[in-house]
């Protein structure tokens, strides 16, 4: 039972340690934060969009911060990393999360803040997106707003690994808004996503046959041959054209019954080309 209260104990002392840092470092961009334990003491690694902010002039901020958490939270020599999010910011859930929290605040409208962030998430290369807004947002009563693009996972084990959640608060007049950020990782393999493994042999065999299909087809003979025999003009060449039939070899195939059929060839045209087919592709071969 000792055990099992040491690990609820980490793992509460963990997330008001990120309570804490979000609102440290407001305005930074934060954008995650990871807990390690070594024989030196703790590292806390922190992502944030603008690290400056989190330094501050000559390290004060950061001496601070790192001061405050040994204090507050008991953690055993506490040795704070910056990791700045760079490119990768545009897919990490809880900086656009702020980011948006950010635009709302400063008067943007919910949708055209909404829909700006989906747009800026798919096209930094996430699968899917989803943000969810909550409060005040046209009148005196509570509602949400959903904006999704792409593929979106809510629940189990397959959400947990392949989605990345971010939370924010904007303050505004009216009251506070609850947004929820979820990004699909663009690098992400899904559970039903199958990759067949071909062997040796079944790729040789694959690349003769693909070989035979070219060399059929380059022998084939043109349709427009067909004008080769008495009676047959380039009308007639574009009927079968239209019907879908390219070459000589395919017209060999049918029988009158089915020539006649096509739309604008008679009974007698389909058996004159019949009669005189097997002579022409005896000369043109």
């Amino acid at each position: 039972m000792a055990g099992e209260q040491k690990f609820i104990r980490e793992s509460t002392n963990r997330i008001l340690i990120k309570e804490f840092l979000i609102k440290k470092v407001e305005g930074a961009g934060f954008g995650g934060m990871t807990i390690q334990r070594t024989p030196m003491g703790t590292r806390i690694n922190i992502v944030v969009e603008r690290p400056g902010m989190v330094i501050g002039k000559g390290g004060s901020k950061i001496k601070e911060i790192t001061a405050e958490i040994k204090d507050k939270f008991n953690v055993d020599n506490p040795q704070i990393e910056i990791q700045e999010a760079g490119s990768k910011a545009l897919l990490n859930a809880q900086i656009m999360a702020e980011k948006l929290a950010e635009a709302l605040e400063r008067g943007w409208h919910f949708r055209r803040a909404g829909h700006s962030t989906v747009r800026r998430i798919m096209s930094a290369g996430a699968r899917g997106c989803q943000i969810v807004i909550a409060g005040k947002l046209t009148g005196a009563r509570h509602r949400t707003e959903k904006f999704t693009e792409g593929h979106i996972k809510y629940c189990g084990e397959t959400a947990k690994e392949v989605m990345d959640r971010g939370f924010a608060e904007a303050k505004l007049k009216a009251g506070v808004l609850g947004i929820k950020v979820g990004i699909m990782k663009p690098d992400v393999k899904l559970p039903d996503e199958i990759t067949l493994k071909i062997s040796d042999e079944e790729k040789e065999k694959y690349t003769e046959t693909k070989k035979i299909e070219k060399i059929k087809e380059k022998t084939k003979t043109d349709i427009k041959k067909l004008i080769d025999i008495p009676g047959i003009g380039p009308s007639i060449v574009k009927k079968f054209e239209k019907a879908g039939i390219k070459s000589l070899e395919e017209v060999y195939e049918m029988d009158v019954k089915e020539l006649s059929l096509i739309k604008g060839i008679g009974g007698k045209t389909a058996e004159n080309i019949i009669k005189k087919l097997g002579k022409l592709l005896e000369e043109v071969s």
